[in-house]
């Protein structure tokens, strides 16, 4: 057995999303398809509770084909210069240290502090929903957000959270928050108090 978050638009701003854990069946391995009746336990598990229409895993081992566009690994970024960058790419490359720790973000002239830590993360992906209007309908189609590659008791950051608060902002007619890095920093910093 092993233990994974879920993560469900509420649709209420002051809470965005709900946080649940969900047990599941461990399929070893880490192959491909590994992964992939991984996500299939999981998602077997979250069915006995929630509609499995409602359900999207977002990673590049998704069933679907939007959840592997969603991964951070292939949503991108337009830059001033016509090109694009994936989220995952801008967001690691986005790090400053100082004495090997994690001082803040820094990415051309955009500067996140550290704290709350899933913020900037979260922002990009945010912004990247943003730039890409061809998803938001299909996107609105789900409630609940997996992401089989992230492990809670390693990382900090998971697409899943981003895209169930991006839904709930997109509900709520709340997605131009994304437009003003100050307003949206805080809304975040208030989310994360309650």
């Amino acid at each position: 057995m092993a233990i994974r978050p879920i993560y469900i638009s509420t649709n209420i701003l002051e809470i965005p999303f709900i946080k649940r854990d969900v047990s599941f069946d461990w399929v070893k391995g880490m192959s491909y398809s590994q992964k992939c009746k991984r996500r299939d336990s999981l998602h077997y598990a979250i069915s006995k509770t929630y509609d499995m229409n409602k359900i999207l895993e977002i990673s590049t081992k998704s069933n679907k084909d939007l959840g592997v566009k969603l991964s951070a690994l292939n949503l991108t970024i337009p830059l001033s210069n016509g090109s694009e960058k994936t989220v995952e790419n801008i967001y690691q490359s986005s790090k400053v240290y100082e004495n090997n720790v994690i001082k803040e973000f820094k990415y051309n002239k955009t500067v996140f502090e550290k704290d709350p830590y899933s913020m900037y993360y979260d922002y990009l992906y945010i912004l990247a929903l943003y730039f890409h209007k061809d998803y938001w309908e299909e996107l609105n189609n789900y409630d609940i957000f997996t992401d089989i590659e992230f492990n809670p008791n390693k990382q900090l950051n998971t697409q899943a959270r981003a895209a169930a608060i991006w839904n709930t902002l997109y509900r709520n007619n709340m997605t131009n928050i994304i437009e003003n890095r100050d307003n949206f920093k805080k809304y975040y910093k208030s989310i994360f108090k309650n």
